[in-house]
């Protein structure tokens, strides 16, 4: 078969957009600083990235959830130590004043002391963070719990103070993909006796009342609620802090999938730097020879020419 110069010139046309291509290609790898510029360069390491990209995103969130889940439970646990200090306080008071000895003004004064403790646990359940109320459940948006309620006389009406307005839900948080974890806790149980135990608010409003009356009988009758509630508030404690440590871990797992997803994904994308300017400078010497050679082969046939 004859070859033209039209063959020549094409097949020179072809080389050149060739090596034109691969160095293209091998700039793009160094400035960039990945071998996939474009899925086509790697379909299936391509398609591996986009799934590690998922993976990377899905395990920073679940990272994100359970991390504030954490924060609330931290939250909820600094509360609750300022319930059970109140409470240590009341049953301090209501075994001192129980004693026959002391005046009606001292148990006028536990009266007082007894209405403020009160008023501190319900601010302690009414906690918030960031716009969530955080012991009434799944119903946060409001505050769970109703303050202290008197009477005409001054008595502390024990079924309406610190009445409790959340559900008995538990809120729960993604710590794996598709496994959940308590992430709240339940302040009707703890502290208003849901399920059996001892309403606490209550045993407190009995307690000021019998102050208030000077009835040492009936302050000594509250010892077996306080203690029945300081028991209950350890126990809902020690549950937070369980879960508080499960979601804990859950961070620092997700964290540390999230980061080897990463890992995978440089291992798929990224490019060799050494490799990389090795493939740039190989380039470079094959665009040089198909212009050289494409050069020479044009004056060869001009040369014919004349």
């Amino acid at each position: 078969m004859r070859v033209t110069n039209s063959m020549l010139f094409d097949r020179a046309a072809r080389d050149g957009d060739a090596a034109r291509s691969r160095m293209d290609q091998a700039t793009a790898r160094v400035s960039s600083g990945t071998k996939l510029v474009q899925p086509g360069d790697d379909p299936a390491a391509a398609g591996l990235v986009a799934l590690e990209r998922i993976h990377q995103g899905q395990f920073d969130a679940i990272a994100t959830t359970a991390g504030r889940a954490s924060d609330e439970l931290t939250a909820a646990d600094g509360a609750l130590n300022t319930v059970s200090n109140a409470l240590a306080r009341a049953r301090e008071l209501a075994v001192q004043l129980s004693n026959g000895s002391y005046a009606a003004s001292d148990r006028a004064a536990g009266a007082t002391e007894v209405k403020g403790l009160i008023s501190t646990i319900v601010s302690a359940l009414n906690t918030k963070v960031g716009d969530r109320y955080i012991f009434g459940g799944t119903r946060d948006d409001a505050a769970p719990f109703d303050g202290i309620v008197t009477d005409a006389s001054g008595n502390v009406d024990a079924a309406l103070t610190g009445a409790y307005h959340g559900d008995t839900l538990v809120r729960q948080v993604e710590i794996a993909p598709g496994v959940l974890q308590d992430a709240s806790v339940r302040a009707d149980v703890a502290l208003k006796g849901a399920g059996g135990g001892t309403d606490v608010l209550a045993t407190l409003a009995n307690l000021a009342n019998a102050l208030s009356a000077n009835d040492p009988t009936a302050v000594a009758a509250t010892l077996t609620g306080l203690t029945q509630g300081t028991t209950q508030v350890a126990t809902a404690r020690g549950m937070a802090g369980a879960n508080m440590a499960t979601l804990d871990a859950a961070v620092t797992a997700n964290q540390s999938a999230r980061d080897d997803a990463q890992k995978r994904i440089a291992s798929l994308a990224d490019a060799d730097p050494i490799q990389a300017a090795s493939d740039l400078a190989a380039a470079e010497q094959a665009l040089q020879a198909s212009l050289t050679a494409t050069a020479q082969s044009i004056q060869f046939t001009l040369l014919n020419k004349l």
